[in-house]
């Protein structure tokens, strides 16, 4: 009776343990609990926009995108934070910030890396600063969501996760290319396919 009451003992311990691990791991990526405008200082730094610092291992690719989601669901302008972020930095580092944003965009689209040479890179490439901001925003607010569910306890806990419930689906590229044609009808496909994307801030800098 002794041993069957330790070994019970043990169990419970280990189902507070996992208990534990569970909670914590579930609350680590979650949005910043802060002002719209001090939240805006904390995104417009390396950890977010610059794949090639230090910084950028700070915090996870899941962490990074709910972070931003929880930005731009309290109302905030990504491309506000990004021509701030890029205002005073050199070419080497505002390249970055097209390769970050298509790297969170990848991860929302297609749930993992685009296939080499597949034509939806072609197309978001050729998306003009606002519209591939655009569909960052469209795309983490609609692939983020806050999860509330019951834990080993059947206490009711809240957490965040990137869903798939939108992997492959180009519904808000389409719509954003679209818009783009109604607004520059002139626009020849020729030079729409071989633009550079660029982003201004002052003079004009080129992105990878």
């Amino acid at each position: 009776m002794e041993s069957f009451c330790t070994f019970h003992s043990y169990l419970k311990k280990i189902d507070y343990i996992c208990n534990v691990i569970f909670v914590y791991m579930k609350q680590k990526a979650t949005p910043l609990n802060c002002p719209l405008e001090e939240y805006e200082g904390w995104i417009a730094m390396k950890e977010y926009w610059d794949d090639y610092s230090h910084e950028w291992s700070y915090s996870t690719l899941e962490e990074k995108l709910i972070r931003l989601a929880g930005f731009v669901k309290l109302g905030g302008d990504l491309n506000t934070v990004l021509s701030d972020y890029a205002e005073g930095r050199d070419e080497s580092y505002r390249c970055r910030i097209q390769c970050c944003v298509f790297s969170y965009i990848e991860r929302l689209i297609s749930g993992d890396l685009f296939e080499c040479g597949a034509p939806i890179i072609d197309r978001i490439k050729r998306l003009d600063k606002e519209e591939l901001v655009r569909l960052l925003t469209e795309e983490l607010l609609r692939s983020v969501k806050e999860i509330k569910e019951y834990d080993n306890n059947y206490k009711l806990v809240s957490y965040w996760k990137i869903t798939d419930e939108f992997v492959n689906n180009d519904a808000n590229l389409d719509a954003i290319e679209r818009e783009h044609w109604r607004k520059f009808p002139d626009e020849s496909f020729s030079y729409y396919s071989d633009k550079s994307n660029r982003w201004e801030k002052g003079p004009k800098y080129s992105l990878c």
